[in-house]
């Protein structure tokens, strides 16, 4: 390691709601699949989380591979 810290990328939570709702934390808006897509894309770590259980579906929800 060189010593120079890593920098990291912004992050989006996602709360993902019954009916595959998802709902950004951070702009308190419902979003879609493509808003997920672009925001990985323009360098985001996309986070979802289930609200009813409190799992991290992020793999489940936005695959990697899944952009573009």
């Amino acid at each position: 390691m060189s010593g120079v810290p890593r920098k990291r990328r912004p992050r989006r939570l996602i709360n993902r709601y019954a009916q595959a709702r998802l709902y950004d934390v951070s702009t308190q808006t419902y979003v879609t699949i493509d808003r997920l897509k672009e925001w990985r894309s323009e360098g985001f770590e996309v986070v979802v989380r289930e609200v009813e259980t409190g799992r991290f579906v992020t793999d489940c929800v936005l695959p990697s591979g899944f952009d573009a």
